[in-house]
């Protein structure tokens, strides 16, 4: 457990001092050098979603974007399952409208145990240049809340959780885009006294272009176990696997993850999450889709 704490750090501190050092010094340089250019239509992500959690690339004024998500069951219920497909564990369907180019809001709703209806606002803080994005700063804030028909008495404020995410990403070349997702989860309600209300994260995501509509991603979630040491177990934070293919009118999401929520408040607090190097781990879609009002 100390050295996947470890990588963790390393992977921040590695981040942060590529960053500073392009823009003391090789950022000004590949400015002028037009071999270097990378066209101004190559957003940071192939979508609004690395994944699970959210990209820094942001929808444009008075787009409508539709997303789907399914996720399935384990793999490992074998041929009996079809590999899980057999079973859906979540579907997730998604609404977000461009207020304007740097403001977005959103509205989703889960068909996890809990019913959940997911609210979002996202503006984009800083870009470092439209023609040659390098590094862009964003914020990604929501309330959720919890609408099944519970046997039991619940109060409405006890059905609400609320998430703060800040994605800062950072482009190495055409090719590779690396982003840190700090961020802060609240649960006004736990299933035990040993749950804690407040949880806190570092998100990891990679994307690495293999062609000009395909995309390969990484996710990793790691949350700091201030759970009670025989809830909280490292090995089931959300880590997930995944390739983007835009067609041009579709962007379409094959991924690969142990978690069984699609909403941060879910695989963060790691509500029924798999141990993905147990071979725990579950095949899941996405389907976006934009329209221009």
């Amino acid at each position: 457990m100390p050295f996947k704490r470890y990588l963790v750090s390393c992977c921040v501190l590695l981040f942060t001092i590529s960053t500073i050092h392009s823009q003391n010094g090789n950022l000004l340089d590949e400015l002028q050098d037009n071999s270097k250019s990378i066209p101004q239509n190559l957003s940071h992500f192939k979508s609004t979603r690395i994944i699970l959690g959210p990209s820094t690339t942001q929808i444009s004024d008075k787009e409508l974007q539709v997303r789907i998500s399914h996720l399935f069951g384990p793999v490992t219920d074998g041929i009996e399952e079809l590999y899980g497909l057999d079973q859906i564990y979540n579907v997730d369907i998604a609404l977000d409208y461009g207020i304007m180019d740097w403001l977005s809001a959103g509205l989703a709703r889960s068909s996890d145990y809990d019913k959940t209806v997911q609210t979002n606002v996202k503006l984009k803080l800083l870009q470092q240049s439209e023609a040659k994005p390098f590094f862009s700063l964003s914020y990604l804030g929501g309330i959720n809340v919890r609408t099944r028909q519970y046997t039991y008495d619940i109060e409405f404020v006890d059905r609400l959780e609320y998430i703060h995410q800040l994605l800062m990403s950072y482009r190495f070349n055409s090719s590779f885009v690396a982003q840190l997702t700090p961020g802060w989860v609240h649960l006004n309600r736990v299933p035990t006294g040993d749950h804690p209300n407040s949880l806190l994260f570092t998100g990891i995501g990679v994307s690495y272009m293999i062609s000009p509509s395909t995309t390969l991603n990484v996710e990793y979630n790691y949350v700091y176990p201030t759970f009670d040491k025989d809830i909280y177990e490292v090995e089931k934070n959300a880590l997930s696997l995944g390739v983007d293919i835009d067609t041009g009118g579709h962007v379409f999401q094959l991924f690969l993850s142990n978690a069984t929520r699609l909403q941060p408040s879910g695989y963060i607090a790691q509500w029924n999450n798999d141990n993905f190097f147990d071979g725990d781990i579950h095949i899941g879609f996405s389907i976006m889709r934009s329209f221009n009002l």
